[in-house]
């Protein structure tokens, strides 16, 4: 979707996130800092992917991890608990048979070490963010080997490597209650991106509402990442969205949808030189920030806008179903119970 440019000074920072070539940690230096805090190699590794990743876990996941059992698993409970960067919370299983206890890692001071100290992993979540998040993990776990990008400034930072505009990544705009002043966030799903320059990896876990609702959200995030995904495809990186669910049921019906968006894109509509031109100005007038070209020529860049709309709406049309997806996969969860969140 064309934006309307704003009347704006060029800035080195995307609405709040500093654009700087400073590489971020890797994996292997952000353990370290915790393993300067005392914590041993396996400790520092899972407490850094937690952390990193969704701030929850259960044993079970930690016990798959490392194949140990449930000995071993208590014990390094019990000194995070002790150390205070833990709590464990009694079973999300409404139904109370199936008991399976959720450990929050909320210490600031691992946070802090990590270089992610105001991270909302820290805090108290929604039962279904906390199965978001499991969910999440889980999937993480069991393919460490993808180049996760774990926070927002990374993901970011590697689209932007690839020469994508902080225009076509999913945002949000929040306004403070007593402050005149808006933060923008990006990708605001807050879900595990993977990506290595060439194929970029994107998970869904929604474990909200029945099969109904459940694909109507599907259905919303899709949107959400379209013009993100084209922006991908036409730099001829492949999209892969992985669908994480807790049963066999609930991963063919999202795989399903998924097949609906699966497929080259659709050829480039064919663009007159005036059309071409409106829309070279509104990039450069929303690089740029100067509206003085939109107003001489177009009537403004409310007009201006307006008429890039109908193009993009006259293209959309002609080129029929959108397809947004090179590739689509599933995961089902199964140390994540369907009854954890039943009523």
């Amino acid at each position: 979707m064309q934006r309307i440019p704003r009347r704006s000074a060029p800035t080195s920072q995307c609405d709040g996130i500093e654009a700087t070539a400073t590489t971020p940690p890797t994996f292997g230096e952000r353990a370290a800092a915790l393993r300067a805090l005392g914590w041993t190699d396996r400790q520092a590794d899972w407490l850094t992917l937690v952390c990193l990743h969704s701030g929850v876990f259960i044993r079970s996941q930690y016990q798959a991890r490392y194949n140990v059992t449930d000995g071993p698993t208590a014990r390094f409970i019990r000194s995070l608990t002790r150390a205070g960067v833990l709590h464990e919370a009694g079973s999300l299983d409404r139904r109370g048979y199936r008991p399976t206890s959720i450990c929050h890692v909320h210490g600031r001071a691992l946070y802090r070490a990590l270089g992610i100290e105001d991270n909302r992993h820290r805090r108290n979540a929604s039962r279904e963010l906390v199965m978001r998040r499991l969910l999440s993990l889980d999937y993480v776990l069991e393919h460490a080997e993808c180049g996760w990008l774990p926070t927002e400034p990374e993901k970011l930072a590697y689209f932007q490597r690839l020469g994508i505009s902080p225009a076509v990544v999913p945002q949000r705009v929040y306004h403070g209650l007593f402050t005149d002043r808006a933060t923008r966030r990006y990708l605001v799903f807050k879900l595990p991106i993977a990506g290595n320059g060439t194929a970029t990896t994107f998970v869904h876990a929604d474990p909200v509402g029945g099969p109904r609702l459940q694909a109507d959200r599907l259905r919303t995030w899709v949107i959400a990442h379209s013009a993100l995904w084209e922006a991908l495809r036409d730099r001829e990186g492949a999209v892969h969205v992985v669908a994480i669910t807790r049963t066999a049921a609930e991963a063919a019906a999202k795989a399903e949808i998924l097949e609906t968006w699966r497929g080259p894109p659709p050829p480039a509509a064919p663009r007159s030189e005036a059309d071409q031109q409106l829309m070279d100005a509104i990039e450069l007038a929303d690089s740029t920030g100067d509206l003085q070209p939109l107003d001489a020529k177009y009537g403004g860049a409310i007009q201006a806008a307006r008429a890039a709309h109908r193009i993009l709406d006259r293209e959309k049309a002609g080129r029929g179903p959108a397809k947004y997806i090179d590739a689509y996969s599933t995961h089902v969860a199964e140390r994540l119970t369907p009854d954890v969140l039943a009523a």
